[in-house]
């Protein structure tokens, strides 16, 4: 059986033949893995993987031998199927939608969601690989998620039985052939779907998302979804109609932005895979890879024929190598007026296209785990985390991305404010850290620790006003060009809303900063008065022997008052006093109720004349009668 599976074994995936193929050489391959070959190519044509022997597409040829014999070496294993994952569940999961809209537009995270596609049955501690598709509203991307859902439920599918009966209606995500839209915010499969790669098993999400450039919601709603949508993938599906024009360009070129920044401010590889799906092709009639690298070709030529360039990232997206175009022809009148998906009512150009695309795809999904900015895999859960930490960010911020720049800007904010928050932690613990310790506590008057905390302030509200405008600079061309296309009333009202939301940061961390420093302060007061207490007895009790006890725990009494009256603590007048008159009736024949009497008297009359001058006057002088206590 060994011996028979190397004979079965495809070259190129290592794994028993997938839909296997003969070419014009001889030599078997899976079919999902030759087309991935093919697409790829060369300046030398399409050559054999093993012999280099030239080929063509047309003369790859189904081996029913090798099928027939796939199937019995293999049966075995499919009456006794494994588990698909850690804890996989049996049930075969369903649609979910991560992300709503509610009546301001506002994206509401549904974290329970989230939860079950990324966390549960084995995924959390797993590799991922997440296929989400974007682009322009009822282009069929519903439809397209749907048969990649059939295509994994049937990975030990041969041939092109996975695709379904003839007249199989096609579950899965809601769809429906017509105008009205029907996916509404971002949708996932709820069971990921478990897929060998190189003796591991990456869990495969699907990930559908609200058509864009919809009239019925606003702009920046679009790109948050597209965000959102982008900072799961880690193979990525631009859904396009007829042909890539300029407005798909430009919502490239706003994707790409998302892609970086969002990169930036989360830590992740910035699109792993791109693919541009130009669905309803008729311009000519190369199809599938080859007539999309003609197109691709076609359109960066146009490109890079302009400068400056309009879309300059659209254009460098387009040249890496992580990315490809691929053309489908119409799906044909039947399928598109009222049908409900069946194979019968596809043109058969139409039916052998999406099965390639389709079969391709699944067949390298292993491939296309998520990676952070280092391209270290990420599992479930890591990214779960940071999907909760972007949804956040896009709750918060009602402005900001409703162009490139501004969203650059946006996002660069959050991450000034989130280092400034960082760095007052640090400061604020370092101080409670010090408070904590009486003879440092003693040291610092309140007075003085609010002067500390306003400076310390002060300086960490200039820094974190420069970092911003430090981006905006860095953008300023970028920006000028873009508003230049505009009218002179969008320029205006977007340099209001950069101003706004600045300032609004601004403020946010203003506020946030005064109240920690009042709750710090607030604590130290009563720490400091302490302290106070505990030596002013100590030294009444030691140091002042000699004169005696009641004379020492009335002096002690005395400085009591005095240092209670000037952080302005009622009744600390009275403290002082009575603890000076119950110790010196008691002991020492009144030497200390007089003593102590008259140095609270004295220090109760500075208190007063120092607070009618003000706290800074007040921390000055204060430090000086502190000086016998230290």
């Amino acid at each position: 059986m060994e011996q028979l599976r190397e004979d079965v074994t495809c070259s190129i995936c290592l794994n028993v033949f997938s839909d296997p193929v003969s070419i014009e050489c001889g030599h078997n391959f899976c079919r999902g893995c030759l087309l991935t070959h093919w697409s790829e190519g060369s300046v030398q044509g399409h050559l054999c993987p093993e012999c280099r022997a030239p080929f063509s597409r047309d003369r790859m040829i189904p081996d029913t031998r090798v099928k027939n014999l796939v199937e019995k070496i293999t049966k075995p294993q499919q009456e006794e199927p494994e588990p698909q994952g850690p804890g996989a569940q049996p049930e075969p999961g369903g649609p979910v939608q991560l992300v709503r809209l509610d009546e301001e537009e506002n994206l509401i995270l549904d974290e329970e969601a989230l939860r079950r596609c990324l966390e549960q049955g084995g995924v959390g501690n797993s590799p991922v690989c997440v296929v989400s598709i974007v682009g322009e509203q009822r282009c069929g991307k519903s439809f397209l998620m749907n048969y990649l859902l059939r295509r994994l439920r049937s990975l030990d599918a041969r041939d092109g039985s996975w695709m379904g009966r003839e007249d199989e209606i096609l579950e899965g995500f809601e769809w429906r052939a017509d105008e009205e839209r029907v996916t509404n915010g971002v949708w996932a499969w709820s069971q990921p779907i478990w897929v060998p790669t190189q003796g591991r098993k990456v869990a495969v999400l699907l990930v559908d998302t609200e058509g864009s450039m919809d009239i019925a919601i606003e702009k920046e709603t679009s790109i948050k979804l597209s965000a959102f949508s982008m900072l799961l993938s880690s193979y990525q599906i631009l859904n396009i109609s007829n042909k890539v024009n300029d407005t798909d360009l430009e919502y490239l070129e706003m994707f790409v932005r998302v892609a970086e920044e969002v990169g930036k401010a989360y830590r992740l590889e910035p699109i792993q895979h791109l693919d541009l799906l130009v669905r309803d092709w008729s311009s000519s009639l190369v199809l599938g890879t080859d007539g999309g690298k003609q197109h691709l070709k076609h359109v960066r030529k146009k490109l890079e024929a302009r400068s400056p360039c309009k879309h300059p990232k659209a254009l460098e997206a387009l040249k890496r190598s992580s990315s490809r175009c691929y053309l489908m022809p119409f799906p044909g009148k039947r399928i598109t007026r009222g049908s409900e998906g069946r194979l019968r009512d596809m043109d058969e150009d139409f039916r052998e296209s999406l099965r390639d695309y389709v079969t391709a795809l699944v067949s390298t999904a292993g491939q296309h785990v998520r990676l952070d900015q280092h391209g270290e895999m990420l599992t479930g859960t890591q990214l779960a985390a940071k999907i909760k930490n972007l949804s956040d960010v896009m709750k918060n911020h009602r402005s900001g991305f409703s162009s490139p720049c501004q969203m650059a800007i946006t996002f660069h904010n959050q991450r000034v404010l989130d280092r400034a928050s960082a760095d007052h932690a640090v400061f604020l613990k370092e101080k409670d850290t010090d408070s904590r310790n009486p003879l440092k506590c003693l040291k610092v008057r309140p007075g003085k620790m609010a002067e500390q905390f306003t400076e310390w302030r002060g300086d960490l509200l200039g820094r974190f006003w420069t970092d911003m405008l430090l981006r905006e600079e860095a953008l300023g061309m970028e920006l000028e060009v873009e508003l230049r296309q505009n009218k002179e009333a969008l320029l205006t009202e977007l340099e209001k809303e950069l101003m706004q939301e600045k300032e609004a940061l601004l403020k946010e961390l203003e506020e946030e900063l005064m109240q920690e420093a009042e709750t710090f302060l607030e604590t130290y007061r009563k720490r400091f008065k302490i302290f106070a207490i505990s030596v002013g007895v100590a030294v009444g009790g030691v140091v002042l022997a000699p004169v005696g006890g009641g004379a020492a725990a009335g002096i002690a009494a005395g400085a009591i008052a005095a240092e209670a009256a000037a952080l302005g603590i009622a009744g600390a007048v009275g403290i002082g006093v009575g603890t000076g008159a119950v110790a010196g009736a008691c002991v020492g024949g009144g030497v200390g109720w007089g003593v102590g009497k008259k140095m609270a008297q004295n220090n109760t009359n500075r208190a007063e004349g120092i607070a009618s001058q003000g706290e800074e006057e007040d921390s000055t002088e204060e430090l000086s009668d502190m000086a016998p206590l230290i």
